[in-house]
């Protein structure tokens, strides 16, 4: 699988603005090299557990058996003690995946291999960099107040615009690997908290169209929402089920997925 593949036009377009931005990319790495990528791994290495061949080897064969079908070099895996369901990767030379001992404990097999894939993409399409400085920059506006938010929040703003495209690309990996039902059955689960989400994995999508006519009922409830999201690092549940549902009718996804499943039935998902 190319990253070129799943990246998401609105994706590719941010990206392209993201390079604009003077010294952004040394900034960035910057940003890593000095200190954040070893913190970060230092605190995970204190604090989560990690996975691997000796420890919950089925989960850590989920991660390799994700990362074969990608092409990727296998992450490290820690699973960290949460009781909300998530999920993130971080650091650029030597990315790992996170995942909340909630997330573990509400999804099937299936659906924890959609979230595994997720994050995969990111590091499939290089969104790690970028993303790992989202981060940082949010946790120097809290240390640092509005001193920190001032300093920070132009780049921020041009930084979150992007990052809530790249999680369609990231989306766009996990429905190639596990297949775009169980890709819903996942977003569901995420957006309720549940372990048992009800058997319509298509209820976000049917709701999108809901949102969209509510968005779209005139211009200033458009200007409402687009400002409430202006600092969300995410798109809204829907916009991400509603963006693999149109993916999904695509003659790359049915390529890539047949690729990995060569048995499935496309045709067969109505939503």
């Amino acid at each position: 699988m190319k990253a070129t593949d799943i990246m998401h036009p609105e994706d590719q377009k941010a990206i392209g603005a993201l390079k604009k931005i003077p010294f952004i990319d040394e900034m960035c790495r910057s940003c890593m090299e000095i200190a954040y990528e070893k913190i970060y791994r230092g605190e995970n290495l204190g604090m989560m557990v990690k996975v691997d061949n000796t420890y919950m080897p089925e989960f850590y064969q989920d991660l390799k058996d994700v990362t074969k079908a990608i092409g990727i070099k296998t992450p490290e895996l820690f699973i960290y003690n949460d009781p909300v369901m998530n999920a993130f990767t971080f650091g650029e030379t030597n990315p790992y995946v996170c995942v909340s001992s909630s997330l573990v404990e509400k999804m099937n097999r299936e659906e924890r291999k959609a979230i595994l894939a997720h994050e995969c993409g990111h590091i499939l399409c290089q969104h790690v960099l970028y993303g790992s400085v989202v981060e940082t920059l949010r946790m120097i506006g809290e240390d640092f107040g509005i001193i920190g938010y001032t300093l920070t929040g132009p780049v921020k703003l041009a930084l979150q615009y992007w990052s809530r495209r790249s999680e369609y690309s990231a989306d766009r990996c996990a429905a190639a690997v596990v297949g775009e039902r169980t890709f819903q059955a996942s977003m569901l689960k995420l957006a309720l908290g549940l372990a048992d989400a009800g058997n319509d994995p298509y209820r976000l999508v049917k709701q999108a169209k809901e949102y969209h006519a509510h968005e779209k009922q005139d211009i200033w409830s458009r200007i409402q929402q687009n400002c409430r999201v202006a600092f969300f690092s995410h798109p809204q549940n829907v916009n991400r089920a509603y963006e693999i549902d149109r993916w999904k009718k695509s003659c790359t996804y049915k390529r890539i997925r047949q690729s990995i499943a060569p048995n499935e039935n496309f045709y067969g998902n109505i939503s």
